[in-house]
């Protein structure tokens, strides 16, 4: 078997042969791994035989457009299908809003058909003697904070959901809070509140809590549902009474961190009993309840079939605590279309009916929020955070297993702050999948995760362009970057983002190709800007060198927060014979005289305990850049040192369980929050 064949097919199927480490060494990926990249492409080349087989495939020029019928275009461009018609020919077209028009072709190359630009975004469809089209038309960019705004700049809080405390939260967070904060934030001036991903998890685990790591991206996490945003608030009240749940909820409400492995299945009895007694014949208020029969009703194959999941995973791990994954239940419920699949949905129909109440119950709420956060005043609301993949074991594997890559993981080559790289047990969509399905599931992702929100942050947004991909039970060396159609998905975005009238921001910290920060800026993408990072070899950018076009950070919920790293709490004791302490004692040197020349503080360096003051110029420096969207996260606001998550680390830290002190409504109170609030924008109801 041919490396060099084999390298050949790696390129035509967007498989990179190389890639160039944090050294600047040029690295060769092993052939092992690029065998078992093509195979989760579809493209076995484990033999002679299959390799020529994979690689007539590839040079045969398969139009992946023509089978799914599907293609976008930019408005103003030119639209090519790939199908033969000459110039001159009659095309009806029906546009997304219900147009009709009849329009003439043009000479295509190589005779293809080609229609005259579209002069409207939106899904049309193309009638054609061979069957119907269907093209995405974009427009040139996204919608941005400046189109909403006018022009002018504005600034939103940042918050992770479970660390809100309402009454009767039960230690989790939920859209209570944020629903609180949000009004809080509008009246302080904010335009956006940006919350961590609510992603579904997995019902049945409890320890499986990281907001990074779904089962699905389609559908949301219960745990944040607001039950009194949507149900009599007697009735919420009666049932916990009723259930016995107050004292427990109550303690746990009170702790410092989330005990996920209590709090967890007492807000899981409370869900459940709100559902029998919304569907008991006594409840009376018939439009929630005919609300809610009327989503079940309705339930969409993709929802029937997370539900089916949720219920089927718990009881595959009371059986056997080891069904973890759904590729270790018996091969008959391993096939989502399999009728012993349809039978166990048909015996536990009361389970998977509740379990499409806790989605519709979760999705009200989330709408109760954003329109919580609007009436306020925000022009953006809710900013949604999506993940940049899902977990393999989950419900969109499971339900989908065609549309995702199967044997790998999403991860990252080594870099200088991990030398080893990362693999982070997530998969994502096959490239070559999306383009054979028309992209229905990065439309579905992106409709999920926009249904209730004005704007969305794509971690990791590189993963449009490309992605580091690690063959399952390799080392994350092992893996290589896989290419994705980038021009498509962003067209896709910018055209979702048009239809929803939302803000797109993109995660684009690390290591980038070249230009494509310009890239994103093109295609109206906020990138990140944080101050940490903001930093050349001369010290740090001056604010007024910051580009107007990215939203600015002081800190993220990956970095310890300002006060946190000022008093040096992320250093730990080592043994590796580096001075932390002095390098970072230098390092507040470094950033006070940045602070001082952009003139947002005076005087000397304050101690490593003082640090209020360095909190204060952070949040101004970001307040002097140009960039027209500034998020500060709540932790900052608060002046707190606490980090939400310590990448790398699992049960070493006490990641995403920190709750914030004070109850959600309180936390904007304090005359020192306000001020720091005051640096990037004025209260709402001084401006009359």
């Amino acid at each position: 078997m041919s490396d060099d064949t084999l390298r050949q097919l790696a390129i035509k199927a967007g498989v990179a042969p190389h890639w160039t480490d944090q050294t600047g060494e040029d690295r060769a990926v092993s052939p092992d791994s690029l065998r078992s990249i093509l195979l989760a492409l579809g493209l076995p080349a484990d033999s002679d035989s299959a390799l020529r087989n994979s690689l007539s495939l590839m040079e045969s020029g398969v139009n992946a457009a023509a089978s799914s019928r599907f293609t976008t275009a930019r408005v103003g461009q030119k639209v090519g299908l790939p199908m033969a018609a000459p110039g001159g020919t009659a095309v009806e077209i029906t546009l997304e809003g219900g147009g009709h028009r009849i329009v003439t072709s043009e000479d295509g190359y190589d005779g293809a058909l080609t229609l005259p630009a579209f002069d409207e975004p939106g899904y049309h469809t193309v009638r054609t003697h061979d069957g119907d089209y269907t093209v995405a038309t974009a427009p040139e960019r996204c919608i941005t904070f400046s189109d909403l705004n006018h022009g002018a700049t504005g600034y939103g809080l940042a918050a992770q959901i479970y660390s809100l405390r309402t009454e009767n939260d039960g230690g989790i967070g939920n859209f209570a809070g944020v629903a609180t904060l949000g009004r809080a934030a509008a009246a302080r001036g904010a335009d956006a509140l940006a919350i961590s991903p609510v992603h579904a998890l997995y019902g049945a685990e409890a320890g499986h809590f990281s907001p990074y790591s779904p089962s699905t991206r389609l559908f949301y996490n219960p745990l944040h549902a607001d039950p009194a945003a949507v149900l009599p608030e007697d009735l919420v009240r009666d049932v916990i009474v009723n259930a016995g749940l107050g004292e427990e909820m109550g303690r746990l409400s009170s702790l410092g961190q989330v005990d996920w492995l209590a709090a967890t299945p007492l807000r899981q009895k409370l869900l459940r009993a709100l559902f029998d007694a919304i569907r008991d014949p006594g409840f009376a208020s018939e439009p929630v309840r005919m609300d809610f029969e009327r989503t079940l009703a309705e339930a969409s194959p993709l929802l029937k079939s997370h539900a089916i999941f949720e219920v089927l995973h718990a009881t595959q791990l009371r059986q056997n605590p080891n069904a973890w994954s759904w590729r270790n239940w018996d091969a008959a419920y391993r096939d989502p279309d399999s009728a012993e699949v349809a039978a166990f949905a048909d015996e536990h129909a009361d389970e998977v009916s509740h379990q499409i109440f806790l989605q519709w119950l979760t999705g009200r709420s989330y709408g109760e929020a954003q329109r919580a956060c609007r009436e306020a005043g925000m022009k953006v609301g809710l900013i949604a955070d999506l993940a940049i993949g899902m977990d393999g074991s989950g419900s969109h594997a499971w339900g989908r297993q065609h549309e995702v890559l199967g044997g790998l993981s999403i991860g990252a080559p080594p870099d200088y702050y991990s030398a080893e790289g990362q693999s982070w047990g997530l998969t994502t969509f096959s490239p070559r999948g999306l383009a054979a399905s028309g992209f229905a599931p990065f439309i579905e992702t992106l409709r999920a995760s926009l249904r209730y929100v004005g704007g969305i942050r794509i971690d990791h947004v590189m993963g449009m362009s490309r992605l580091w991909l690690v063959p399952e039970g390799a080392s994350a060396l092992d893996g290589a970057y896989v290419t994705f159609p980038s021009e498509t998905l962003f067209r896709l975005v910018a055209l979702e983002s048009w239809r929803h009238k939302a803000i797109v921001i993109g995660e684009d910290l690390g290591t980038l190709p070249d230009g494509f920060r310009d890239y994103l800026r093109e295609q109206g993408v906020a990138g990140l800007r944080v101050l940490r990072f903001e930093k050349s070899e001369h010290g740090y950018i001056p604010p007024e060198h910051w580009h107007a076009d990215a939203a600015a950070l002081t800190t993220t919920h990956d970095l310890i927060p300002t006060a946190g790293w000022w008093a040096g709490a992320d250093i730990e004791p080592t043994h590796d014979g580096v001075d932390h302490e002095g390098i970072r004692a230098w390092d507040r040197g470094v950033l006070w005289s940045a602070f001082q020349h952009a003139g947002v503080a005076e005087g000397d360096r304050p101690a490593p305990d003082d640090t209020g003051p360095v909190v204060d110029a952070a949040i101004r420096y970001i307040a002097r850049t140009p960039c027209t969207l500034k998020l500060l996260p709540i932790e900052d606001a608060l002046g707190i040192e606490t980090q939400p998550n310590v990448p790398g680390t699992t049960t070493e830290k006490p990641n995403w369980r920190h709750r914030l002190d004070g109850e959600a409504s309180a936390l904007l109170d304090d005359e020192t929050v306000q001020r720091r609030l005051g640096y990037l924008g004025q209260p709402r109801d001084a401006d009359a």
